[in-house]
């Protein structure tokens, strides 16, 4: 397929991204599905006020990024909050694509707060990742998120040029300038759904208030690096991808590599 092709292609796909309604044809097609009102109102409710209880409490106020690296990242999930990614509502949506038997690859929240009010470069999260390919984020917003918030924007079809091969910023300039950004709205209450390999980023955050939203990353619960199973009946045993994620799978690799180049640099 050529690059204009598919760039017209995804033009063509904008009106219908967005719905009440996953559509899981349109989803494989874009790498990207926003699904409005995804949250019923009692839950979300109570999980904002589960949220606003933390924040307010003593460890939430005493709350500093848990990776320099990454600021947004939430990995230290407050009770109960660290159970929805069990949900029906996400579940249920996440079948559509993995089919019955769900496995969870990673949780996390991804704040833009006081602590991380910065922008996130162009990327894909598949690089970041292990096991299959084959694995779906789940953004929920718990409060609005949108443009001037720092809300996520999703660049439509580029899951289709597959794994990158290394991980980083993505140049901004391979695309044509007019390619199809999804930058949208959330209400508290909706979701995006979007395929791992699918690039994205947000821009800083400027006005309005705190973006709190979920990355709950789902897959097919037969994938080695499952740690959990959400749905089904599949069985997991532990093993090297998902039994200890601080360790290093391999002996000699660029990560480590380039920790011994700062311990020297360090040193100096």
């Amino acid at each position: 397929m050529k690059i204009e092709t598919l760039k017209q292609d995804m033009i063509a796909l904008l009106p219908k991204i967005d719905s009440t309604e996953f559509d899981l044809e349109v989803f494989k097609e874009s790498g990207v599905f926003v699904v409005r009102n995804a949250i019923p109102k009692d839950k979300l409710e109570q999980w904002q006020s589960h949220w606003k209880a933390y924040y307010e409490s003593d460890i939430g106020k005493r709350r500093k990024p848990e990776y320099e690296y990454n600021k947004v990242e939430v990995k230290d999930i407050p009770e109960p909050l660290a159970a929805i990614h069990r949900e029906s509502c996400f579940l249920d949506i996440v079948e559509q694509i993995f089919g019955p038997n769900i496995g969870l690859f990673n949780k996390r929240f991804v704040v833009k707060d006081s602590l991380s009010r910065g922008s996130v470069f162009l990327h894909q999260d598949t690089c970041y990742q292990f096991g299959g390919v084959a694995k779906a984020s789940i953004f929920a917003a718990l409060f609005d998120a949108n443009p001037e918030n720092g809300g996520l924007a999703f660049h439509l079809g580029t899951h289709k040029f597959g794994y990158l091969g290394d991980a980083g910023e993505i140049r901004d300039d391979l695309l044509p300038e007019d390619w199809p950004v999804v930058h949208p709205r959330l209400n508290a209450g909706d979701l995006a759904v979007m395929n791992s390999l699918t690039w994205h980023g947000s821009p800083p955050h400027s006005s309005g208030n705190d973006r709190v939203m979920t990355d709950f990353i789902y897959q097919d619960a037969e994938d080695f690096s499952t740690v959990e199973v959400v749905r089904g009946n599949a069985e997991i045993e532990p093993n090297f991808l998902n039994r200890s994620r601080e360790d290093c799978l391999f002996k000699r690799s660029r990560v480590t590599r380039l920790k011994e180049l700062q311990a020297l640099e360090d040193a100096s």
